[in-house]
């Protein structure tokens, strides 16, 4: 079983800055094997995402990540919106190939309303994956946005 970015920060107290790290022999080899655990896990997420057939799929599943932290229900048009791509139909080869090599779920609602989410069960390394992406990677409708405030405050 993997750990969780927010569990090996909470183990070993990263976060609190009045202590300092001091650790003894065994914390130093549980640190160090918790950290390649993740390293390990990191490594297999990216391999997964080198290797998927549809060059939009990787985007797909990283903003599926995204939006998994600010929605409980995520509709195929919140990840076109979220990609800043115009029509939902340059998608639709990555959605289907993500869910015949089962690393998401669709459930259909109706012919247009599809809920998406993304395969944990049968994946666990991508629960990691999801915490890197909420941390770290910025969706091209956040750097859109940005870039639209910067041209604004000018």
């Amino acid at each position: 079983m993997t750990i969780s970015l927010e569990d090996f920060i909470k183990k070993y107290q990263l976060d609190d800055f009045k202590k300092s790290l001091e650790l003894n022999g065994s914390e130093k080899i549980n640190l160090y094997n918790d950290l390649m655990k993740m390293v390990e896990t990191t490594n297999k997420i990216f391999d997964k995402l080198i290797n998927l057939g549809s060059l939009r799929a990787g985007l797909v599943l990283a903003s599926l990540a995204k939006l998994a932290k600010f929605e409980s229900v995520i509709n195929k048009t919140d990840v076109k919106n979220c990609l800043n791509i115009d029509r939902r139909e340059k998608l639709m080869h990555a959605f289907d190939y993500l869910e015949e090599q089962g690393y998401i779920n669709v459930e259909r609602k109706s012919s247009k309303f599809h809920i998406v989410n993304i395969n944990e069960e049968d994946n666990p390394d991508f629960g990691l994956f999801r915490e890197i992406v909420q941390k770290f990677w910025t969706s091209p409708e956040e750097n859109k946005n940005k870039v639209r405030q910067w041209r604004d405050g000018k």
